[in-house]
This record gives structure tokens, C-alpha cells and sequence, in this order.
């Protein structure tokens, strides 16, 4: 019987010194998605406190507005990346890791809305008093915010994982579009009505919301071509990802 052992590599601990345990992190992109999806909720919601004015746009001014400028608030320049990037965690990694990264973003907007309400319970220091003037709104806005992200989202992401049962692999943009349709009107209904009315006037408000369904939906769906690209790539890497033609609906039931 041969004892022989093998030579111990110089980068291998010695016998009796391992190194310490650590819980294993599975191999996907899903973290990093879930985090970029939060940050960029958060900065929305910051962001959003501040309205103010576009281009003036012929026939859709003249039409809706009076002939006057586009009311936009500052989240429309990173919110629409919220709804792209739960359009790709619902598509590639289902239901419940999508409602999951939802949830998340949703408890870290009340965290927000809490931390901006004690901060302007602070005294300030003389000449910080324009930090209290800036944060009044927030806890509004914040509230707003996550309630209509919270309606808006869980109808996209739901929309899009019902309509793959269905369609399986094919027809992925057109279910992105119709997600982004549904829910991003649902969300900007209901974020301009608790955050803004009676505090701007009725045509300003109708202004601002039309305004921003109509953006937020045409930015998304200009960038359809790009989350499809993402959501490709992402298929092929995952490696525990299979496509939804080679799952039985019963299986598909129990992991959506």
C-alpha cells in the first residue's frame, strides 16, 4: 500500500491551520443588479423633490399644455433605469427574486423617509438652515415615492413573469413594452397625485404627470434594444439559468 503524500503547496495551509470559514456566495450577476437597483431608486427619490422646466414641444405643448414648457422632476433622469432593471430581473431570475429586490428597495425608501424626518427635527447650525428647507418635502415625496414603486413594480414584474408562463423564450420585447406600459403609468399616477396635488395647481399637475408617464415610458422603451442585449448575455452566463421552453409549467410554478 503506497503512503506516499503528495508535496504541500506553498500557498496551501498548514495542518490543523485552515482558513476560517466563510458562507459560500452563490456564482450570479443577481446581487449586483439588486444593488444598482436600489441606489438608483434612492437617488430618484431624492431627486424628485425638485421640479422644473423642459422644452416646450410643438403640437404635444399646444395640445396638453397650453403652448407652455414640459414639467419634469429630477428623477426622470435615473428612474427609468429602475423599471429597465426590474424588467431584467424578472425576466431572467422570476417572481420571487424580482418581488424580492422590490421589497428591498421598498424598505430602504421607508428608511429614507424615517432618516430625512429626524434629520429635520435637528437644530441647525447657522447657515445650514437651507437643509431644512430642502428636506421638508422629502418625507412626502418619500412617501410617494414608495408607494407608487411599489404598485408600479410588482405590476411590471408581474406582468412580465405571466407573460413568459405563455410565451416562454420568445416575444421578450414585446412583454418588456407592455410591463413598462402598465406600470410605469400606475406609478407615475399615483407618485404626482400624493406627492404634488395641492401644492401646485390642477393644470400644472396634469402637466407634470402626462409629462412623465410619457417620458419615462419612451426613454425605456429607446433603450429596449440595450435590455435586451443585457438580458441575453445575462441568460448565457447564469449559469443555473434554463430556458423557460425546456421547463415543465409545473415546474415553472413552483420557482416563479
Amino acid at each position: 500500500m503506497n503512503t506516499t503524500t503528495a508535496p504541500q503547496s506553498p500557498h496551501q495551509p498548514a495542518p490543523g491551520q485552515g482558513t476560517p470559514a466563510h458562507a459560500r456566495v452563490p456564482a450570479s450577476h443577481y446581487d449586483i443588479f439588486v444593488g444598482v437597483f436600489v441606489a438608483l431608486l434612492i437617488l430618484s427619490g431624492v431627486t424628485a423633490a425638485k421640479l422644473f422646466y423642459g422644452p416646450t414641444v410643438p403640437v404635444l405643448s399646444d395640445v396638453f399644455y397650453g403652448g407652455g414648457p414640459l414639467i419634469f422632476d429630477g428623477g426622470a433622469f435615473l428612474f427609468p433605469f429602475v423599471y429597465i432593471i426590474g424588467d431584467i430581473l424578472a425576466e431572467v431570475y422570476g417572481w420571487r427574486r424580482a418581488r424580492r429586490a422590490i421589497l428591498l428597495g421598498f424598505a430602504m425608501l421607508v428608511l429614507a423617509a424615517l432618516t430625512y424626518t429626524v434629520v429635520s427635527w435637528t437644530t441647525p447650525v447657522e447657515g445650514f438652515e437651507a437643509w431644512d428647507q430642502a428636506l421638508s418635502p422629502m418625507l412626502r415625496i418619500t412617501v410617494a415615492g414608495f408607494v407608487a414603486f411599489l404598485v408600479g413594480s410588482l405590476l411590471n414584474a408581474s406582468i412580465v413573469v405571466r407573460l413568459k408562463e405563455r410565451m416562454k423564450e420568445r416575444h421578450v420585447a414585446f412583454r418588456l413594452i407592455l410591463s413598462t406600459v402598465v406600470g410605469q403609468f400606475f406609478d407615475t399616477l399615483v407618485f404626482c397625485t400624493i406627492a404634488f396635488a395641492g401644492t401646485i395647481t390642477l393644470l400644472d399637475l396634469a402637466n407634470y404627470t402626462i409629462t412623465g408617464f410619457l417620458y419615462k415610458t419612451a426613454v425605456e422603451i429607446l433603450i429596449v434594444p440595450v435590455t435586451l442585449a443585457v438580458i441575453l448575455v445575462l441568460k448565457r452566463i447564469e449559469p443555473t439559468y434554463r430556458p423557460a421552453d425546456a421547463v415543465s409549467p409545473s415546474t415553472t410554478a413552483a420557482t416563479a
